[in-house]
Protein backbone atom coordinates (compact mmCIF):
# COMPACT_ATOMS: atom_id res chain seq x y z
CA UNK A 1 0.00 0.00 0.00
CA UNK A 2 0.96 3.49 -1.12
CA UNK A 3 0.42 6.83 0.90
CA UNK A 4 0.36 10.08 -0.99
CA UNK A 5 2.09 13.00 0.15
CA UNK A 6 1.35 16.06 -1.63
CA UNK A 7 3.13 19.62 -1.44
CA UNK A 8 2.72 22.58 -3.96
CA UNK A 9 5.91 24.35 -3.34
CA UNK A 10 6.17 28.12 -3.83
CA UNK A 11 9.22 29.94 -2.81
CA UNK A 12 9.82 27.19 -0.65
CA UNK A 13 13.05 24.97 -0.38
CA UNK A 14 13.75 26.08 2.94
CA UNK A 15 10.90 24.21 4.14
CA UNK A 16 11.96 21.23 1.83
CA UNK A 17 13.98 19.15 3.93
CA UNK A 18 11.80 19.61 6.74
CA UNK A 19 8.78 17.84 5.09
CA UNK A 20 11.45 14.91 3.71
CA UNK A 21 12.58 14.87 7.96
CA UNK A 22 8.90 14.80 9.18
CA UNK A 23 7.77 11.70 6.46
CA UNK A 24 10.59 9.73 7.28
CA UNK A 25 9.88 9.81 10.92
CA UNK A 26 6.35 8.71 10.08
CA UNK A 27 5.57 5.26 12.12
CA UNK A 28 4.32 3.13 9.39
CA UNK A 29 3.96 -0.97 8.90
CA UNK A 30 6.04 -2.93 6.68
CA UNK A 31 4.02 -2.99 4.23
CA UNK A 32 3.23 0.69 3.63
CA UNK A 33 5.30 2.67 1.18
CA UNK A 34 5.47 6.72 1.63
CA UNK A 35 5.59 8.83 -1.97
CA UNK A 36 6.36 12.66 -1.26
CA UNK A 37 5.08 14.77 -4.32
CA UNK A 38 6.43 18.15 -4.63
CA UNK A 39 4.99 20.32 -7.15
CA UNK A 40 7.09 23.42 -8.01
CA UNK A 41 4.45 26.56 -8.14
CA UNK A 42 7.48 29.02 -8.64
CA UNK A 43 9.32 27.43 -11.42
CA UNK A 44 11.65 29.86 -11.61
CA UNK A 45 14.02 28.52 -8.76
CA UNK A 46 14.19 24.96 -9.14
CA UNK A 47 13.60 22.50 -5.95
CA UNK A 48 16.52 21.35 -4.06
CA UNK A 49 15.68 17.98 -2.70
CA UNK A 50 18.16 16.99 0.50
CA UNK A 51 19.51 13.80 0.46
CA UNK A 52 17.39 11.28 2.36
CA UNK A 53 17.67 7.93 4.11
CA UNK A 54 14.98 5.08 3.52
CA UNK A 55 14.87 5.73 -0.13
CA UNK A 56 13.44 1.86 -0.44
CA UNK A 57 9.94 3.28 1.71
CA UNK A 58 9.99 6.62 1.12
CA UNK A 59 10.11 8.10 -3.15
CA UNK A 60 10.12 11.45 -3.95
CA UNK A 61 9.34 13.31 -7.19
CA UNK A 62 9.36 16.89 -8.00
CA UNK A 63 6.79 18.22 -10.74
CA UNK A 64 7.26 21.61 -12.58
CA UNK A 65 4.68 23.86 -13.65
CA UNK A 66 5.35 25.38 -16.32
CA UNK A 67 4.28 29.07 -14.74
CA UNK A 68 2.86 29.94 -11.44
CA UNK A 69 -0.97 28.56 -11.52
CA UNK A 70 -2.03 28.64 -7.89
CA UNK A 71 -2.46 26.04 -4.68
CA UNK A 72 -5.03 24.21 -6.25
CA UNK A 73 -4.12 23.74 -9.26
CA UNK A 74 -1.13 22.26 -8.15
CA UNK A 75 -2.68 19.94 -5.96
CA UNK A 76 -4.57 18.61 -9.12
CA UNK A 77 -1.42 17.86 -11.05
CA UNK A 78 0.11 16.18 -7.86
CA UNK A 79 -3.37 13.84 -7.41
CA UNK A 80 -3.42 13.27 -10.68
CA UNK A 81 0.39 11.81 -10.13
CA UNK A 82 -0.04 10.56 -7.15
CA UNK A 83 -0.21 6.24 -7.23
CA UNK A 84 -0.67 6.41 -3.82
CA UNK A 85 -3.90 4.33 -2.19
CA UNK A 86 -4.36 7.35 0.47
CA UNK A 87 -3.50 10.98 -0.16
CA UNK A 88 -2.55 13.34 2.11
CA UNK A 89 -2.37 17.18 0.78
CA UNK A 90 0.00 19.46 2.57
CA UNK A 91 0.97 22.99 2.95
CA UNK A 92 4.61 23.69 2.80
CA UNK A 93 4.96 24.66 6.03
CA UNK A 94 2.20 22.40 7.70
CA UNK A 95 3.64 20.33 10.54
CA UNK A 96 2.17 16.55 10.94
CA UNK A 97 3.55 14.25 13.96
CA UNK A 98 5.13 11.26 13.51
CA UNK A 99 2.21 9.02 13.95
CA UNK A 100 0.03 11.11 11.58
CA UNK A 101 -0.33 8.18 9.24
CA UNK A 102 -0.51 5.12 11.66
CA UNK A 103 -3.30 6.80 13.55
CA UNK A 104 -4.96 8.39 10.62
CA UNK A 105 -5.19 4.62 9.22
CA UNK A 106 -6.46 2.95 11.95
CA UNK A 107 -9.32 5.35 12.18
CA UNK A 108 -10.23 5.90 8.61
CA UNK A 109 -12.06 1.95 8.97
CA UNK A 110 -14.49 1.51 5.92
CA UNK A 111 -14.89 5.27 5.10
CA UNK A 112 -13.68 7.37 2.64
CA UNK A 113 -11.84 9.50 4.58
CA UNK A 114 -10.48 10.90 8.11
CA UNK A 115 -9.88 13.69 9.88
CA UNK A 116 -8.33 14.50 12.84
CA UNK A 117 -7.51 17.29 15.39
CA UNK A 118 -4.47 19.35 15.69
CA UNK A 119 -3.05 22.61 17.25
CA UNK A 120 -2.56 26.40 16.38
CA UNK A 121 1.08 27.36 16.36
CA UNK A 122 0.36 28.94 19.67
CA UNK A 123 -0.46 25.83 21.69
CA UNK A 124 -4.67 26.04 21.25
CA UNK A 125 -6.15 22.76 20.26
CA UNK A 126 -8.38 23.41 16.91
CA UNK A 127 -11.53 21.13 18.13
CA UNK A 128 -12.35 21.11 22.27
CA UNK A 129 -15.15 20.83 24.39
CA UNK A 130 -16.31 24.32 23.15
CA UNK A 131 -15.33 23.72 19.68
CA UNK A 132 -16.35 19.55 19.40
CA UNK A 133 -15.26 17.64 16.30
CA UNK A 134 -18.71 16.68 14.57
CA UNK A 135 -20.02 12.95 14.62
CA UNK A 136 -21.40 13.21 11.23
CA UNK A 137 -20.78 15.24 8.46
CA UNK A 138 -23.19 16.27 5.87
CA UNK A 139 -23.65 18.63 2.90
CA UNK A 140 -26.75 19.64 5.27
CA UNK A 141 -24.03 20.31 8.32
CA UNK A 142 -21.97 21.97 5.56
CA UNK A 143 -24.72 24.55 4.40
CA UNK A 144 -25.39 24.98 8.15
CA UNK A 145 -21.74 25.22 9.89
CA UNK A 146 -19.81 25.68 6.76
CA UNK A 147 -15.98 23.93 6.26
CA UNK A 148 -14.82 22.25 9.62
CA UNK A 149 -11.67 22.24 9.19
CA UNK A 150 -8.73 24.50 9.33
CA UNK A 151 -6.38 23.32 6.93
CA UNK A 152 -6.25 19.81 4.37
CA UNK A 153 -3.58 18.42 6.28
CA UNK A 154 -6.43 17.54 8.92
CA UNK A 155 -7.69 14.81 6.15
CA UNK A 156 -6.62 11.40 4.91
CA UNK A 157 -8.61 10.20 1.65
CA UNK A 158 -8.32 7.63 -0.19
CA UNK A 159 -7.57 8.78 -3.56
CA UNK A 160 -10.38 7.20 -5.58
CA UNK A 161 -12.81 9.13 -3.17
CA UNK A 162 -11.41 12.99 -4.46
CA UNK A 163 -14.58 14.00 -6.31
CA UNK A 164 -14.03 14.90 -9.73
CA UNK A 165 -15.49 18.11 -9.89
CA UNK A 166 -12.79 19.29 -7.35
CA UNK A 167 -10.23 18.11 -10.03
CA UNK A 168 -12.00 19.49 -12.82
CA UNK A 169 -12.49 22.93 -11.78
CA UNK A 170 -9.34 24.81 -11.19
CA UNK A 171 -9.48 28.16 -8.42
CA UNK A 172 -8.05 31.06 -10.28
CA UNK A 173 -7.38 32.48 -6.86
CA UNK A 174 -5.70 30.87 -3.38
CA UNK A 175 -7.53 30.78 -0.61
CA UNK A 176 -10.71 28.34 -0.58
CA UNK A 177 -9.57 25.37 -2.54
CA UNK A 178 -9.77 23.24 0.44
CA UNK A 179 -13.13 24.86 1.22
CA UNK A 180 -14.42 23.73 -2.25
CA UNK A 181 -13.13 20.16 -1.57
CA UNK A 182 -14.77 19.53 1.54
CA UNK A 183 -18.20 21.08 0.00
CA UNK A 184 -18.06 18.88 -3.22
CA UNK A 185 -16.85 15.71 -0.78
CA UNK A 186 -20.20 16.24 1.06
CA UNK A 187 -21.80 16.90 -1.90
CA UNK A 188 -21.48 13.64 -3.10
CA UNK A 189 -21.75 12.03 0.45
CA UNK A 190 -18.32 11.07 0.93
CA UNK A 191 -18.33 9.47 3.86
CA UNK A 192 -15.78 10.72 6.83
CA UNK A 193 -14.67 9.50 10.05
CA UNK A 194 -13.35 11.49 13.02
CA UNK A 195 -9.90 11.14 14.74
CA UNK A 196 -9.42 13.03 18.12
CA UNK A 197 -5.51 12.51 18.24
CA UNK A 198 -3.67 15.49 17.99
CA UNK A 199 -1.30 15.23 14.88
CA UNK A 200 -1.43 18.37 13.10
CA UNK A 201 0.23 21.56 13.75
CA UNK A 202 -1.41 24.50 12.19
CA UNK A 203 1.43 27.40 10.73
CA UNK A 204 -0.77 30.37 11.73
CA UNK A 205 1.03 33.89 11.99
CA UNK A 206 -0.74 36.37 10.27
CA UNK A 207 1.33 36.03 7.37
CA UNK A 208 -0.37 32.73 6.14
CA UNK A 209 -2.94 33.24 2.84
CA UNK A 210 -6.06 32.72 4.84
CA UNK A 211 -4.58 36.60 6.72
CA UNK A 212 -4.89 37.89 3.16
CA UNK A 213 -8.09 39.28 3.20
CA UNK A 214 -8.49 40.75 -0.39
CA UNK A 215 -6.81 37.69 -1.66
CA UNK A 216 -9.58 35.29 0.58
CA UNK A 217 -12.48 37.69 -0.56
CA UNK A 218 -11.61 37.19 -4.23
CA UNK A 219 -11.08 33.47 -3.98
CA UNK A 220 -14.22 33.17 -1.86
CA UNK A 221 -16.03 34.57 -4.59
CA UNK A 222 -14.25 32.64 -7.48
CA UNK A 223 -15.54 29.29 -5.07
CA UNK A 224 -18.99 30.37 -5.18
CA UNK A 225 -19.47 31.21 -8.97
CA UNK A 226 -17.62 27.41 -9.59
CA UNK A 227 -19.81 25.77 -6.86
CA UNK A 228 -22.94 27.49 -8.55
CA UNK A 229 -22.61 25.63 -11.43
CA UNK A 230 -22.44 22.56 -10.35
CA UNK A 231 -26.04 21.92 -9.74
CA UNK A 232 -25.94 20.37 -6.61
CA UNK A 233 -28.39 22.20 -4.66
CA UNK A 234 -32.22 22.87 -4.54
CA UNK A 235 -33.68 26.00 -4.07
CA UNK A 236 -33.23 26.01 0.00
CA UNK A 237 -29.72 24.55 -0.30
CA UNK A 238 -28.98 27.11 -2.39
CA UNK A 239 -30.53 29.88 -0.17
CA UNK A 240 -28.05 28.70 2.66
CA UNK A 241 -25.36 28.46 0.22
CA UNK A 242 -25.60 32.24 -0.47
CA UNK A 243 -25.85 33.38 3.24
CA UNK A 244 -23.04 31.47 4.31
CA UNK A 245 -20.72 32.43 1.55
CA UNK A 246 -21.39 35.77 1.39
CA UNK A 247 -21.27 36.10 4.66
CA UNK A 248 -17.41 34.87 4.49
CA UNK A 249 -16.72 37.13 2.05
CA UNK A 250 -18.35 40.05 3.31
CA UNK A 251 -16.28 39.34 6.91
CA UNK A 252 -12.99 39.37 4.88
CA UNK A 253 -13.58 42.73 3.60
CA UNK A 254 -14.41 44.11 7.08
CA UNK A 255 -11.34 42.15 8.32
CA UNK A 256 -9.44 44.19 4.94
CA UNK A 257 -10.49 47.20 5.96
CA UNK A 258 -9.85 46.51 10.22
CA UNK A 259 -6.60 45.28 9.47
CA UNK A 260 -5.80 48.92 7.52
CA UNK A 261 -6.85 51.51 9.82
CA UNK A 262 -5.51 48.84 12.96
CA UNK A 263 -2.04 49.63 11.42
CA UNK A 264 -2.46 53.20 11.45
CA UNK A 265 -3.55 54.41 14.51
CA UNK A 266 -1.38 54.49 17.79
CA UNK A 267 -1.81 53.22 21.43
CA UNK A 268 -2.20 56.85 22.11
CA UNK A 269 -4.88 57.45 20.10
CA UNK A 270 -6.66 54.68 21.72
CA UNK A 271 -5.79 55.96 25.26
CA UNK A 272 -7.20 59.07 24.34
CA UNK A 273 -10.51 57.85 22.67
CA UNK A 274 -11.18 55.70 25.57
CA UNK A 275 -10.00 59.12 27.86
CA UNK A 276 -12.90 60.89 25.72
CA UNK A 277 -15.71 58.98 26.36
CA UNK A 278 -14.96 58.23 30.27
CA UNK A 279 -13.54 54.64 29.61
CA UNK A 280 -10.92 53.72 32.11
CA UNK A 281 -11.16 49.72 31.95
CA UNK A 282 -12.45 47.34 29.46
CA UNK A 283 -12.41 43.62 28.17
CA UNK A 284 -11.65 42.09 25.12
CA UNK A 285 -14.52 40.00 23.69
CA UNK A 286 -12.83 37.83 20.99
CA UNK A 287 -8.99 37.19 21.63
CA UNK A 288 -8.26 35.75 18.63
CA UNK A 289 -5.55 37.30 15.99
CA UNK A 290 -6.70 41.30 16.22
CA UNK A 291 -7.69 41.15 19.84
CA UNK A 292 -4.37 39.82 20.60
CA UNK A 293 -3.42 43.02 18.68
CA UNK A 294 -5.64 45.16 20.37
CA UNK A 295 -4.57 43.70 23.55
CA UNK A 296 -0.84 44.05 23.21
CA UNK A 297 -1.80 48.11 21.77
CA UNK A 298 -3.74 48.97 24.92
CA UNK A 299 -1.35 46.96 27.43
CA UNK A 300 1.41 49.10 25.83
CA UNK A 301 -0.06 52.63 26.31
CA UNK A 302 -0.28 51.58 30.11
CA UNK A 303 -4.51 51.09 29.39
CA UNK A 304 -6.17 48.65 32.07
CA UNK A 305 -7.62 45.11 30.38
CA UNK A 306 -9.25 44.09 32.90
CA UNK A 307 -9.99 40.13 31.18
CA UNK A 308 -10.97 38.94 27.94
CA UNK A 309 -14.22 37.14 27.00
CA UNK A 310 -13.98 34.12 24.55
CA UNK A 311 -16.17 31.51 23.16
CA UNK A 312 -12.65 29.15 23.12
CA UNK A 313 -11.91 29.73 26.60
CA UNK A 314 -11.11 26.04 27.57
CA UNK A 315 -8.05 26.01 24.92
CA UNK A 316 -7.08 29.74 25.77
CA UNK A 317 -3.68 30.06 27.29
CA UNK A 318 -1.95 33.46 27.98
CA UNK A 319 -1.29 36.02 30.38
CA UNK A 320 -4.49 37.33 31.12
CA UNK A 321 -7.65 35.77 32.08
CA UNK A 322 -9.94 34.43 29.85
CA UNK A 323 -13.79 33.66 30.44
CA UNK A 324 -16.68 32.56 28.82
CA UNK A 325 -19.64 34.95 28.83
CA UNK A 326 -21.16 34.93 32.36
CA UNK A 327 -23.61 36.74 34.89
CA UNK A 328 -21.13 37.23 37.40
CA UNK A 329 -18.11 39.16 35.18
CA UNK A 330 -15.85 41.66 36.45
CA UNK A 331 -17.62 45.21 36.32
CA UNK A 332 -16.00 47.08 32.83
CA UNK A 333 -16.57 50.32 31.93
CA UNK A 334 -16.58 48.94 28.33
CA UNK A 335 -16.64 45.53 26.03
CA UNK A 336 -14.79 45.68 22.95
CA UNK A 337 -15.63 43.28 20.31
CA UNK A 338 -13.08 42.33 17.96
CA UNK A 339 -15.10 40.22 15.46
CA UNK A 340 -15.92 41.73 12.97
CA UNK A 341 -18.68 39.75 11.69
CA UNK A 342 -22.27 39.66 13.43
CA UNK A 343 -21.82 42.20 16.09
CA UNK A 344 -25.06 42.98 16.84
CA UNK A 345 -26.01 39.52 17.09
CA UNK A 346 -22.66 39.39 19.73
CA UNK A 347 -23.98 42.71 21.20
CA UNK A 348 -27.23 40.83 21.56
CA UNK A 349 -26.15 37.87 23.61
CA UNK A 350 -23.41 39.86 25.42
CA UNK A 351 -26.56 41.81 27.04
CA UNK A 352 -28.14 38.71 27.99
CA UNK A 353 -24.99 38.44 30.94
CA UNK A 354 -24.55 41.92 31.32
CA UNK A 355 -25.53 45.51 31.18
CA UNK A 356 -22.12 47.13 30.26
CA UNK A 357 -21.76 49.13 27.49
CA UNK A 358 -20.63 47.07 23.88
CA UNK A 359 -18.63 48.77 21.31
CA UNK A 360 -16.99 47.32 17.96
CA UNK A 361 -13.36 47.45 17.29
CA UNK A 362 -13.91 48.08 14.12
CA UNK A 363 -15.99 51.31 14.74
CA UNK A 364 -13.93 52.37 17.33
CA UNK A 365 -11.06 52.39 14.90
CA UNK A 366 -13.02 54.29 12.34
CA UNK A 367 -14.10 56.54 14.33
CA UNK A 368 -10.79 57.49 15.49
CA UNK A 369 -9.30 57.99 11.92
CA UNK A 370 -12.09 60.59 10.88
CA UNK A 371 -11.94 62.44 14.02
CA UNK A 372 -8.24 62.52 14.19
CA UNK A 373 -7.29 62.17 17.42
CA UNK A 374 -3.32 63.51 17.85
CA UNK A 375 -0.70 61.08 17.85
Amino acid sequence: MICSVIVPIYKGNKYIENIVDMVQKWVVADDIRLEIIFVNDSPEQPIILPQWKNQSMVSISVLDNQRNMGIHYSRIVGAQYATGEYIVFLDQDDTLNENYLKSQLQHIEEEDAVICNGLYRNGETIFSLSNPMKNENSFEEYLDHGYPLVSLGQLLIKRKSIPPDWLNHVMMHNGWDDHFLWATMMANNITVNINDDILYTHEEDGNNTSFIWKQMSRSGQNFKDIFMKLNFMNDIQEKKFRFMTDSKISKYEDYHELEILLSGISSNQFKEYFHLKDIRDIAIYGFGVYGKQLYEILIDSGFKVAYCIDKRSDVKNVDISVVSLHKNMQKVDAIVVSPVNSFHEIKREIEKYCSFEVLSLLDILKEINSTGLSE
